[in-house]
Order: C-alpha cells, then sequence, then structure tokens
C-alpha cells in the first residue's frame, strides 16, 4: 500500500512539472546583423631593370654530341642536355618570348657547309599551381651556317607568369656526308645564343 502511495505521489509531480515546463517555453525569432570588411594586399612586380623588364632569364641548355666516327655518309647523331630553359616572371603582364640563334658549326678552320641542329621540347611546364600558359612548339630548327634563330617558347599578355622550365632537353644534329674530320684535342662547336625580351610581337 505504501508502496503504491509513492508512485503515485512521483507520477503526479512528475506530470505537474512537465506542464510547468510545456507553459513556459515561448519561441522567438532570431536577430542577426552583419558587416562587411576587406583584406587588402599590394603586389609589386620584380626590379623592372633587371632581365627583360623584370622578367629573368635564369638558364639555358647547352648540348653534346659525343664523338662521331665519319664513313662518308651523312648522320643524325642524338646530343644529351646539361642544364635546361627557365624563366621567372615575377608578375609581370605585357608577355614575352624566347628566342635562340646559333653561330656556324666550325672547328675554326673548317664549316658544316649544310645541316641542322633541332632541339626538342616535351612541353613547357610551371613550377607549382598556375594557370596561365606558355606556347612552346614541340621542335625548332637551327642551321649549321648559322643564319637563321627559332622561337623557341612565348606567352601572351597575363600569360607566363611565375616560374617556367622550357624542357627543351632534347637534340639532334646533322652531320653532312663532307663533314671534315677534326685533328686531335679539337671539336666542332656553334654557339647558342637565347634572347628574352618582354613583349611576344
Amino acid at each position: 500500500m505504501i508502496m503504491k502511495k509513492t508512485l503515485s505521489i512521483i507520477a503526479t509531480v512528475a506530470a505537474f512539472a512537465g506542464l510547468g515546463l510545456a507553459s513556459g517555453t515561448v519561441a522567438h525569432a532570431a536577430n542577426t546583423t552583419s558587416a562587411n570588411t576587406n583584406a587588402n594586399i599590394t603586389l609589386k612586380s620584380g626590379n623592372p631593370d633587371e632581365g627583360a623588364g623584370g622578367i629573368i632569364l635564369n638558364s639555358a641548355p647547352s648540348y653534346d654530341f659525343g664523338t662521331v666516327t665519319l664513313d662518308g655518309s651523312a648522320k643524325s647523331v642524338s646530343g644529351t642536355a646539361t642544364g635546361d630553359v627557365k624563366i621567372t616572371n615575377p608578375g609581370v603582364a605585357s608577355g614575352w618570348k624566347l628566342t635562340v640563334s646559333n653561330s656556324a658549326m666550325t672547328d675554326g678552320t673548317n664549316t658544316f657547309k649544310s645541316g641542322n641542329l633541332v632541339l626538342t621540347s616535351t612541353g613547357a611546364k610551371a613550377e607549382g599551381e598556375n594557370s596561365t600558359t606558355v606556347t612552346t612548339p614541340a621542335s625548332v630548327s637551327l642551321n649549321m651556317s648559322g643564319t637563321n634563330s627559332a622561337q623557341v617558347l612565348s606567352a601572351d599578355a597575363n600569360q607566363g607568369l611565375g616560374i617556367w622550365d622550357g624542357n627543351y632537353t632534347g637534340a639532334t644534329l646533322d652531320v653532312p656526308a663532307d663533314a671534315v674530320a677534326t685533328s686531335d684535342g679539337s671539336a666542332y662547336s656553334s654557339k647558342l645564343t637565347w634572347t628574352l625580351a618582354n613583349s611576344v610581337n
């Protein structure tokens, strides 16, 4: 009997407590306010007196074709590159182009009378995340008389920003059938001149 009464009291108190909670809950609409602020930064390009208007040619490759034994026929010889084209554009919007020219292939006495030096690229790549683009021909050709030049990389205005590797790591050299062998200790050589301009024209 006492157990039943105790249970009844607990039930009644719980019921009243529930009613009190229900009757005391009032919904209110949330109030909000907002404010606008800014996040500012000033960006400066590199030193305009350095390189080509601030755009820098960091490096360019040399090529070695080893030793070739002549047999009276023309040959196409693959070379090994040392270094690569690297260009740094620290935010200069003008666009740019890189060309290469060469002198005649000579050992100081004899000169190649024909043939070409062909440089090949797997495509320019930017270092790090970069949404801009650079135009890279798959190959460029220079005649061994040293009378022409070729454009190896270019970027339109607002393109080619950041650091770019040209990947001009492949090369072939035509050795003409009428090439004269070098004397001991000497070699044929052609000087490559890489020229960077801060314009695409």
